[in-house]
């Protein structure tokens, strides 16, 4: 693992498994008041199955406010702009990632936790062209009236995973964010986690593992 910049977004940086050039790439947004270490050691079970992703995890762009020693993508207090402010940064950052190592938009996969998460479905339904796939950890939809039905390309497809006893991103935005996306022709995979709360646990990494594995070949 070694720190990398990529457009001004710095953190974690973890090579392909198979020691080669990467043939995909997966970019980790943290939650609020963390930074890219809190999801690094993420590579290590995605690597087994895929050894030829890199993955990277960049620290949000600016302190968080209720905890300085963290990161946010955005102000938690305003999530109908906020979305908007970190959304041209984490876009130039993936831009700059997959130029780094000729790779194409068919080759991420945008995933995130929390506010990370919600930062991964905001960007990644909007990319054009659009990523492998999108997984949500505990996020939520924040704004979906821009998305259309009928989209230049087809959507990629998403997966949300979400504990049931979450406290903080309550598990009902889960099943609202379903009921939006799958009439826009979205492809979606829920994953409700019983008796979690707001967090990742074994099952549901072991989902997302499943579930990358039937969108991306490595």
């Amino acid at each position: 693992m070694e720190l990398r910049e990529f457009s001004g977004l710095i953190g974690p940086y973890v090579p392909p498994a198979h020691g080669g050039a990467p043939t995909q790439v997966m970019m980790l947004l943290h939650g609020w008041g963390a930074d890219g270490n809190d999801l690094a050691d993420l590579a290590r079970p995605y690597a087994i199955r895929f050894p030829g992703m890199a993955f990277f995890v960049p620290n949000g762009p600016d302190p968080c406010k209720m905890n300085p020693a963290g990161r946010e993508w955005f102000d938690i207090e305003d999530r109908v702009n906020g979305p908007d402010y970190a959304a041209p940064i984490i876009k130039t950052a993936i831009a700059a990632l997959l130029s780094a190592f000729s790779l194409t938009e068919s080759a991420l996969v945008l995933a995130g936790f929390s506010q990370g998460g919600m930062m991964a479905l905001h960007c990644g339904l909007r990319l054009q062209p659009a990523p492998a796939a999108i997984i949500s950890f505990s996020g939520a939809l924040l704004r979906h009236e821009d998305l259309s039905a009928m989209p230049d390309t087809p959507y990629p497809p998403v997966q949300l995973v979400h504990g049931s006893d979450d406290q903080v991103v309550p598990c009902a935005l889960m099943h609202e964010a379903v009921q939006i996306l799958q009439p826009l022709g979205v492809v979606v995979d829920s994953v409700e986690r019983p008796s979690l709360g707001h967090g990742i646990d074994p099952d549901g990494l072991k989902a997302s593992i499943t579930f990358l594995a039937s969108h991306i070949i490595d």
